[in-house]
């Protein structure tokens, strides 16, 4: 990737029938006090991308910031960059709702603002899923920021007792099978989501009652409900520089909050009870960890 500058963009004024062009695919991008990642991010789309037909909708999830203001004047005059400041922090799924309400295109790539493409990733990913009608969701292979290995937990199975203390990084995971050019997955990580404009709407966007993780899993859940399939493209990269998973448990929190939500809406609240036994070893020395470290 090359290193960018917000100066390497012609300025030209917005029409104000900007909406009304034929978009192939509209790229929403969530930004929370991330314009180091987000604004070079949109520079290098605009020059990979020349011949398609998409949009950039950027939303700042930052209400009390001025972060849209940067980016208006940043990118001024670039009629396929639209800028949404949001009225009130909802979460990442909120923010991509408040962006798909405005997008145009017949697909839609939800991308996250510490991202990188290689190559003609985002190219590939398109052709498949106009090529692939059982898929519902597309994402690529996800790599950590040295470009070489892959970020953890980027694709995996849907939440189960099983599974509520193992990790779905595995072995499998790091060693994923390229023979092919993709693979079947319940659920893909919503850093780098593909999916039609129509199949959003039909389920009706992301939940809002998750403000931070699992809300992907339970968008690919209920994309399964629609009778499709969710894959990872194996021939595309793309760069996430920050997708390594955190020690925090003040995020953690945020964390357990959302997979009380998640089984509670999915498998009721005995399961939930069982998920939270099983669990509670695991928040106890997530806590003795933290504590240490402070």
């Amino acid at each position: 990737m090359d290193k960018l500058s917000t100066k390497d963009l012609t300025i030209s004024e917005i029409p104000s029938d900007a909406r009304s062009r034929g978009i192939e695919l509209s790229i929403i991008i969530v930004d929370y006090k991330s314009q180091k990642y987000s604004l070079p991010l949109v520079v290098d789309l605009q020059k990979r991308l020349k011949h398609l037909k998409f949009e950039i909708i950027i939303v700042d999830n930052n209400p009390s910031g001025d972060a849209d203001k940067t980016f208006k004047k940043e990118f001024k005059g670039q009629d396929n960059i639209h800028v949404i400041k949001a009225k009130e922090n909802k979460g990442y799924g909120s923010g991509n709702n408040l962006g798909v309400k405005n997008a145009s295109g017949e697909y839609l790539l939800l991308l996250n603002p510490d991202t990188g493409i290689c190559d003609d990733a985002i190219e590939q990913m398109l052709d498949f899923l106009a090529r692939h009608s059982e898929v519902g969701a597309l994402t690529c292979l996800l790599m950590q920021a040295d470009g070489e290995n892959l970020q953890r937990d980027f694709f995996g199975n849907f939440q189960s007792l099983a599974g509520v203390t193992i990790k779905r990084w595995n072995k499998k995971n790091a060693q994923v099978d390229k023979s092919g050019e993709f693979f079947y997955v319940d659920m893909i990580s919503g850093a780098a989501m593909m999916l039609r404009r129509d199949t959003y709407q039909k389920i009706g966007g992301f939940d809002e009652n998750f403000f931070m993780y699992i809300e992907d899993d339970d968008l690919c859940r209920r994309i399964t409900g629609l009778g499709c399939k969710n894959a990872v493209i194996t021939t595309a990269k793309i760069i996430h520089f920050e997708g390594q998973s955190s020690n925090n448990f003040e995020k953690k929190k945020f964390y357990y909050k959302s997979q009380d939500y998640y089984w509670q809406k999915h498998y009721g609240s005995f399961k939930t009870t069982l998920m939270k036994i099983i669990r509670s070893p695991y928040v106890l020395v997530q806590k003795v960890r933290s504590a240490r470290q402070n």
